[in-house]
């Protein structure tokens, strides 16, 4: 705009008086009758929104699909041992795996064998998902053997679990010390009337035995070791606690405890 303009601009803010004439419609006149068109303001607004509306799509979008996200963990030759976003600890034994979206780290699917030490929230409870089973808790230790495809146990050493064949179906409760196997094409679990406290010794690091056949503690070793044994007398019975790390050591304890033999 020229001086001019400017000038005769000024001049009718400047004898503006409220109730004698309209600003905006004089300004209008003005622009007329001086050729002077108004500047496209809205159109630029129009535009600003438009780019700020597509940034904003995106990053919602960007923002979805990194909650979409899997997070994938594996143990391969050895133990693993990982914590969760919520505070829960998860033991993998080797050749499992186990992963969960970003947005709902308390629902995880899983394939092997783990032992789950669960943070406890009751608002939102955790959920195990394998091939064939479903599992629910609030907070609790309990372990998921699901290296077989035909058959599925949990045994729980702290708490209460939900073990079922899915989350829409009816299932069994299990509490501290009981254990239970669902195998393919059942429609619920059964539970065992004698569980097998050592079938979490992997993850415990030992052994329990309370006066039981050397029998089964023979069976119970060749299946951890996978390891066949022989013996001189398979009807003694052996209490005691032993490690898991070193199996030469075990049998030689056995063999001083129970005066036996026994030969790999």
């Amino acid at each position: 705009m020229s001086q001019f303009e400017d000038r005769h601009l000024d001049f009718v803010l400047k004898h503006y008086q409220e109730g004698k004439f309209d600003t905006t419609e004089a300004i209008d006149r003005f622009n007329k009758a001086h050729g002077i068109m108004p500047k496209p303001r809205r159109r630029i607004i129009y535009f600003f929104s438009g780019v700020a509306a597509a940034v904003l799509l995106g990053v919602f979008l960007f923002h979805s699909a990194s909650q979409n996200r899997w997070t994938e963990l594996e143990a391969h030759a050895a133990v693993r041992t990982v914590v969760l976003p919520d505070g829960s600890d998860v033991t993998l034994a080797p050749g499992s795996s186990l992963r969960y979206r970003v947005r709902s780290p308390r629902i995880v699917e899983m394939t092997g064998k783990a032992f789950f030490d669960v943070a406890r929230d009751e608002s939102a409870p955790f959920e195990v998902h394998s091939e064939s089973a479903f599992v629910r808790v609030l907070g609790t230790e309990f372990m998921v053997d699901a290296i077989r495809p035909e058959v599925t146990s949990v045994y729980v050493s702290e708490g209460k679990v939900l073990f079922a064949t899915s989350k829409d179906q009816d299932g069994v409760m299990l509490t501290e010390g009981m254990e239970a196997v669902l195998e393919h094409g059942w429609t619920r679990p059964e539970i065992l009337e004698e569980p097998d406290v050592n079938s979490i010794a992997w993850h415990r690091g030992t052994f329990v035995f309370e006066d039981t056949p050397l029998k089964e503690v023979l069976t119970c070793l060749s299946q951890y070791y996978n390891v066949s044994f022989v013996a001189s007398d398979l009807d003694k019975r052996l209490s005691g606690e032993f490690s898991t790390e070193d199996l030469d050591l075990i049998i030689s304890l056995i063999e001083s405890a129970l005066d036996v033999t026994i030969v790999k």
